[in-house]
């Protein structure tokens, strides 16, 4: 039994490892950015959220004094502001609505979690009322600012929305799932995210598409025994994410492959409502990622 779980997991990396002939998004409008110039490699960065004023928060991750995070907002016209609140050993950015509005969260100097809503010069930190003590996350807004998130009780964990309002609905879990993470939503209230099946080889993990109060799973070209993590939705349903690297879009059930402009591997992690796609990519003279904002269809 354990040889034929070692020869399945070997097949799965196999067919990872195979280069499949797929259709190429087009991209226009592509844009990397680095945090510091003087430095390529000091911060890199990890690109979370990005909304139509090509505005992109996420991680700016430091060389020195490791643990060493905090969260940044790079603005089209290059502006750079970062944040980390004054009792915090590390921070970070996960979306940003048109509003300006932003989502992320911080551990402070007593290794506490914390989860942050940013809107105008407050910060209001979320904390579901069914929570353990601090196992609040949030992982998106959207333009209307319901937030998107998760939480643990002692039944394990659960997602739930948080309207403007401040009020708190559940969402459930994928049906016979191990773990089901939501990853991003659209203006309309579509979630995408990833899904975990007991008994799954290697950890893969499978994506899945939760609308009016049902769920469609979603892989990659259909390839339901190997690794799809969607990571973004735009307001006309063009679903972003990764398979082991490869960076792709989904629309009107067509997968199509996103490479960088001189084909250099990408990967994508968010899609603001109007379709700016955003991620990480390799800049030559560094060794870590950096961001780019693009428009691909």
């Amino acid at each position: 039994m354990q040889s034929r779980v070692v020869v399945g997991c070997f097949i799965v990396y196999l067919l990872a490892a195979i280069q499949i002939q797929a259709q190429k998004a087009t991209c226009t409008n592509w844009k990397t950015f680095v945090l510091n110039p003087s430095n390529l490699s000091n911060p890199s960065e990890e690109s979370e959220g990005v909304n139509d004023n090509h505005t992109v928060v996420g991680t700016a991750f430091y060389t020195f004094n490791k643990p060493n995070f905090k969260g940044f907002v790079h603005f089209s016209n290059g502006n750079i502001t970062y944040w980390r609140p004054s009792n915090a050993k590390y921070s970070w950015f996960n979306d940003r609505n048109i509003l300006g509005n932003t989502v992320g969260g911080y551990v402070d100097t007593l290794g506490i979690l914390h989860a942050a809503y940013l809107h105008g010069s407050t910060t209001t930190l979320i904390v579901h009322p069914k929570a353990t003590h601090h196992s609040t996350t949030v992982v998106g807004i959207n333009n209307l600012n319901t937030l998107l998130g998760t939480y643990t009780d002692a039944s394990g964990q659960h997602i739930f929305k948080r309207r403007s309002d401040g009020s708190f609905l559940p969402m459930p879990n994928f049906p016979g799932a191990v773990q089901t993470l939501p990853t991003a939503f659209n203006d309309n209230g579509v979630v995408v995210g990833i899904y975990m099946n007991p008994g799954d080889c290697c950890g893969i993990d499978h994506g899945f598409i939760y609308r009016n109060g049902a769920f469609a799973p979603l892989n990659y070209r259909k390839m339901v025994n190997s690794n799809t993590e969607l990571t973004g939705i735009s307001n006309n349903s063009v679903i972003v994410g990764d398979h082991y690297g490869n960076a792709f879009l989904y629309s009107n059930g067509v997968f199509k492959d996103i490479v960088g402009p001189n084909g250099q591997q990408v990967t994508v992690r968010n899609i603001s409502a109007g379709g700016i796609i955003t991620g990480d990519t390799s800049v030559p003279g560094s060794v870590g990622p950096h961001g780019f904002t693009a428009a691909c269809q």
